[in-house]
């Protein structure tokens, strides 16, 4: 969602222009708009709460798959905001100014906020943002001479919060995940400075990146010769490790730059080379051949990558020592072919890897909707996400379904996978999915060598639950909270059920969309500024089809020993 509010931030002044209701043909009967609602408040800072002028206030409607209604304005020098003729309904709402952390509304300790519930003709008059000055890395990269090191790229990197880790729930990946919270490419000067950071712990990482050459609007020259020749330096993390378990992490408070220099330097390196092989042996060219560290997941672009010439060769220059994995994929008509191999990098060259598409197990099977009025199944996308002790190399399988309900996924490696069936319409939900006689939504979709269970068969129905209801603290409504619905019990094959919503001003959630079934709801306000956290008790629910329910949850501070 937050790559979202970001590039909403940019369009809002258009969009709010352009998001008013069409009006009626002639000769349609004309139905009375709703009121519209107004939302007026302040920007300030948390620090002294100074007032931020020229801030950025939107409200985004929530819940919304597509053309969601926003509405915007900008806070004047006394840091107050209005906005008007917003239409009622449910809305995230945030605020931004440059050299803070954007805020949501009523934010507590993360990212959620509140959210907020306009009902026609509403007059919201006391919303009020505090913003906390943002951190800042800095530095300066120079070479083994002294000499400053232009257009290399610098990532903050960070490991998800125990809050981002609850609500992913139980994880298939046994890596160590790291998330790059914001990146900056070195100067002329050799100098770089990542802005915008949350309070936190960073990793900090330096690497010649080609990937980013396209953001340094690079030469096309110079983009060949580095794709040619690879990198000339290793990548490395502060204070100067090659591999990211001998790397420090920066702490980084609120309002405060820290200092991360870097000495980049050639290491022992080698050149690792090979081909990509279809199924039957014929050489592939334009593959996309690419090295990642083994063991660590980054939200970033690997530093090694290429694509096979018209022999299906490729050669991937300058590889410090250590643990990867080699990957290649190509792509046609929505399909995708993999191969994955596990390499040790020493002293000597690599040049003799052969990567074979193809090679692994091909799934087709077909979507099917029960109920309302079928929509386009080409809206459908399927997912194998790996499960259990998979290897570094497992990536699971995918693929995007034909109008006519068809699908068809390649190269799926033997293993255990969790099946996500994605809608991407509001109404609908995974109600079966068979393949063979197994339930793939209770028990995974187990592949082994050799083996054909038949036809992978997904029902979509319309009968889609609805929980919602209120959430106290102290018996005041907790506003902001978190709350969550689980299966009950709930593992790594089905926890693509879960569902978390905030509340709203008056402590109100609403979740729609959710499968029939028993969950586990719980409710949650994270610790802030040394108020420790307030939990409720699990409440368990069990819903039909249709069914809509309200539950009632009371937050509670952990008790003392």
């Amino acid at each position: 969602m937050r790559g979202l509010l970001l590039s909403l931030f940019i369009s809002v002044g258009v969009l709010t222009s352009t998001l008013q209701a069409q009006p009626p043909q002639k000769g349609q009967a004309q139905e009375k708009a709703p009121a519209p609602c107004f939302v007026s408040g302040r920007v300030v800072s948390a620090l002294d709460g100074s007032p931020l002028k020229s801030s950025r206030v939107v409200l985004v409607q929530e819940n919304t798959h597509s053309h969601p209604k926003v509405f915007g304005a900008t806070t004047d020098s006394d840091g107050h905001f209005e906005i008007k003729n917003i239409t009622p309904g449910r809305y995230e709402s945030i605020a931004s100014h440059t050299g803070y952390v954007d805020r949501k509304y009523q934010a507590k300790g993360n990212e959620e906020g509140a959210v907020l519930a306009l009902q026609p003709g509403q007059e919201v008059t006391d919303a009020l943002f505090r913003l906390l000055r943002a951190g800042v890395i800095a530095g300066h990269i120079i070479d083994e001479n002294g000499e400053p090191m232009a257009k290399v790229t610098v990532s903050a990197l960070r490991k998800p919060t125990a809050e981002e880790k609850e609500k992913e729930g139980p994880r298939a990946s046994h890596k160590e995940e790291l998330i790059t919270s914001s990146a900056a490419v070195t100067d002329d000067r050799g100098e770089y400075r990542v802005f915008g950071l949350e309070p936190g712990d960073y990793y900090v990482k330096a690497s010649e990146s080609n990937e980013l050459m396209f953001l340094n609007r690079s030469s096309e020259t110079e983009w060949i010769v580095q794709r040619a020749l690879g990198n000339e330096y290793a990548s490395l993390y502060y204070p100067g490790a090659v591999a990211f378990d001998q790397a420090q992490a920066v702490a980084v408070r609120a309002g405060e730059e820290i200092q991360a220099d870097f000495n980049m330097r050639h290491v022992a390196s080698v050149e690792v080379a090979g081909k990509v092989i279809a199924a039957d042996g014929r050489s592939v060219s334009h593959a996309y051949v690419h090295l990642n560290l083994a063991g660590v997941e980054e939200d970033t672009s690997g530093d090694f990558s290429t694509t096979t010439d018209n022999k299906g060769e490729f050669s991937l220059r300058n590889v410090p020592p250590g643990s990867y994995v080699v990957a290649a994929s190509e792509y046609e008509d929505e399909k995708i072919w993999r191969a994955h191999q596990k390499i040790e990098v020493g002293e000597r060259k690599i040049d003799s890897l052969i990567l074979a598409l193809g090679r692994g197990n091909s799934i087709s099977g077909r979507v099917i909707f029960a109920g309302a009025a079928s929509p386009s199944a080409d809206r459908v996308f399927l997912t194998l996400m790996p499960v259990g002790d998979v290897g570094d190399d497992d990536e699971g399988g995918w693929a995007r379904v034909k109008k006519d309900g068809t699908f068809e996924m390649l190269d799926v490696s033997d293993g255990s996978y969790a099946l996500h069936a994605n809608m991407r319409e509001p109404g609908w939900y995974a109600k079966s999915a068979r393949y063979g006689a197994e339930d793939v939504l209770e028990k995974g979709l187990q592949l082994e060598k050799g083996s054909n269970g038949g036809t992978l068969e997904i029902v979509f129905s319309s009968a889609v639950a609805q929980l919602d209801g209120s959430v106290t603290e102290h018996d005041k409504p907790a506003v902001a909270a978190q709350v969550r619905v689980r299966p009950e019990p709930e593992t790594a094959y089905n926890r693509e059920r879960a569902r978390s919503a905030s509340t709203d001003q008056n402590g109100h959630f609403s979740i729609s969309n959710l499968a029939p079934g028993k969950y586990q709801v719980t409710g949650k306000i994270p610790a802030d500024a040394g108020v420790p956290a307030a939990t409720s008790d699990p409440l368990t629910v069990t819903l039909n089809e249709k069914e809509h329910q309200s539950v009632q949850l009371s937050l509670e501070e952990p008790k003392g020993p």
